[in-house]
């Protein structure tokens, strides 16, 4: 309640100065960052994820997590960002006492990580400032990992696949900072009511930068001018003969002495792939996601991963 009070005073501001985001006239809105030097917004995020397979839901879990968001610097020109980690909690009803040991550690590590990113003067997302800190903390907590096991050779080996995400800055800002591009999936970008805006862009992927084509869907639901925010959603689609040549050149990467045989067998084991990303979100006219609830289906139709992610202000 009090960042909704905070983010009505704002609001006050900014009509003031003429900053409004969001034009009644001809019902267009514009998503911008306004926010303010040393600001500091927190968020409770939840996700879920489970697989799909031939019918059947398993793997169930749940974790939980705050986060402090903190603008550092802020020009003309772009903004500066902090995110803590702290508060993590979990819920994995299905898994073996073991591995919610490991779990369970693996969090403690993760408590009070945190995230530095540059935007642009609109709240585009630039790159991620700080990844060679993270991949060193999460190196530490790597070896920290294996030491309370005993260093078991089949722990190091998932401590390792764990943890292989936060090696370099493409796979830190690809793979390990899914709740930051959600938390910014519209900046930039001027939408008017219930006009579905379709476009292609271009993702990067484990392999590089802007590998990957996705169909992208836009649709400014509603605007509620009395509170200064509005819903707006998006869905997105990789393109799937990319998707497949990308999994092959990753398989071959991960398997150098595969013969085209062998990968060819895998990929036909696997099936048709898919990637979808669906997003719904209200946000404020300052700029900041009020509420955020994203689905990502990544696999095949052999089997599907699915990850829900809800963000809400505190």
């Amino acid at each position: 309640m009090k960042r909704i009070v905070c983010l009505l005073t704002n609001l006050l501001i900014f009509y003031h100065m003429g900053f409004s985001q969001i034009d009644t006239k001809d019902s267009t809105v514009q998503t911008i960052a306004y926010w303010e030097n040393k600001e500091i917004q927190s968020y409770q995020f939840v996700l879920e994820s489970f697989d799909v397979v031939g019918g059947d839901t398993i793997n169930r879990r749940k974790i939980n997590y705050v986060v402090d968001m903190e603008i550092l610097d802020s020009s003309s020109t772009h903004y500066d960002v902090l995110w803590s980690y702290r508060n993590f909690g979990f819920d994995l009803q299905e898994m073996d006492s073991a591995y919610l040991s490991f779990i369970e550690k693996m969090l403690s590590i993760s408590e009070g990580s945190t995230v530095k990113f540059r935007t642009n003067e609109y709240g585009v997302f630039q790159e991620v400032t700080n990844w060679e800190d993270i991949s060193e903390f999460y190196q530490g907590g790597a070896d920290t990992l294996k030491s309370m096991f005993g260093n078991i050779p089949q722990i190091n080996e998932l401590v390792d696949v764990t943890f292989k995400i936060y090696q370099t800055k493409n796979s830190i800002e690809t793979q390990s900072i899914k709740d930051v591009m959600q938390f910014l999936n519209f900046h930039g970008g001027i939408y008017n009511l219930g006009e579905e805006v379709s476009f292609v862009s271009k993702a990067s992927n484990a392999l590089g930068k802007n590998r990957l084509e996705r169909e992208v869907y836009v649709l400014l639901d509603e605007v509620f001018p009395e509170d200064n925010d509005y819903r707006i959603i998006s869905f997105s689609e990789a393109n799937s003969e990319q998707l497949a040549s990308e999994t092959v050149l990753a398989l071959k990467t991960m398997m150098p002495n595969a013969t085209d045989e062998e990968i060819d067998k895998l990929m036909a084991e696997v099936g048709q792939l898919s990637n979808t990303i669906e997003n719904v979100s209200v946000i404020h006219g300052s700029g900041w996601p009020i509420y955020s609830k994203e689905v990502r289906n990544t696999g095949s139709d052999q089997k599907l991963k699915t990850e829900i992610r809800v963000l809400e202000m505190l």
